[in-house]
């Protein structure tokens, strides 16, 4: 008897934490394409990514428009912002991220690609898991809060 209440408890404390890692991760269950292939996505892929075959809609290249130089210096400033990304690499063409591994999941290795189109820069991420283990979408979770932070800060320090 003793013995399944250990194991119940165990059970309930496994679904406890990888509740704790969706709600973290803010896993939008009800939005498009749907939470079975959601629910798919988070328990299978550990990377993300935004040149195109990601299959949740919301993981989509962003373009953003000004002076490149301006706006270079605003992706590094927003890349500092968050506590426990480093820059590994940097150059005009690509940045290379370490995201810390946290209570909720492993380290990450961020890419940005950064390419030029007509009046601004248009970037491309792709979030790959440490672990090998599924990341339960904190890559993707990784890629949209950076590109909100560059968004944040071209309006805080316009890039024009």
């Amino acid at each position: 008897m003793k013995a399944f209440k250990i194991a119940g408890l165990v059970i309930f404390a496994a679904f406890v934490y990888l509740g704790g890692d969706l709600i973290a991760n803010n896993a939008a269950f009800i939005n498009p394409p749907g939470p079975v292939r959601r629910i798919a996505v988070y328990f299978t892929l550990n990377r993300a990514w935004t040149t195109g075959g990601y299959p949740l809609p919301e993981v989509a290249p962003r373009t953003f428009y000004g002076d490149p130089a301006k706006l270079a210096v605003n992706i590094t400033r927003s890349i500092k912002g968050f506590s426990g990304w480093h820059i590994e690499q940097q150059s005009p063409e690509k940045i290379v991220i370490r995201v810390e591994p946290s209570f909720w999941h492993h380290a990450t290795r961020l890419l940005l690609t950064v390419s030029p189109v007509s009046g601004g820069v248009r970037l491309n991420a792709e979030a790959t898991s440490s672990s090998g283990l599924p990341d339960l979408g904190a890559g993707r979770n990784d890629i949209l809060n950076l590109f909100h932070a560059i968004g944040e800060e071209n309006a805080i320090h316009p890039p024009v």
